[in-house]
């Protein structure tokens, strides 16, 4: 896999107007596509001053955002002693987010395949 290609799409991103937060749930017009910042950032394109690929982003409205983002232990609740599991927490939830958002891309017809079908049923037809 070429680690050096960036994935960008302004489409993609753009997939977030009128959106509601995939984690709280809001829909206060501060929803954008926020990129993720997690424990394994750099494996999916972060460097200095460089985002991960565009497909790494999740819906979220400004004060989820915030959370995501911040350093700051009391914003995300961290204490001393349990310092490297709430970023791992942190990290799996926002990679969750992510995943709700690809869902979201699919069902706007952002992202597809040939093959892709809404209703529910598997590729075999059951």
């Amino acid at each position: 896999m070429d680690t050096k290609l960036k994935i960008r799409s302004k489409k993609y991103l753009k997939g977030a107007k009128d959106q509601s937060c995939v984690n709280c749930g809001v829909n206060d017009g501060t929803i954008v596509s926020a990129h993720y910042q997690g424990l394994r950032s750099h494996l999916y394109g972060k460097g200095t001053g460089t985002k991960p690929h565009d497909l790494l982003v999740a819906d979220l409205c400004h004060k989820c955002h915030t959370i995501f983002d911040s350093q700051d232990l009391r914003l995300r609740h961290n204490t001393l002693h349990n310092r490297n599991w709430r970023k791992c927490e942190v990290s799996e939830e926002f990679l969750h987010c992510i995943a709700l958002t690809l869902i979201r891309r699919a069902q706007q017809g952002i992202i597809y395949t040939d093959d892709m079908r809404g209703t529910g049923e598997r590729e075999d037809g059951n």
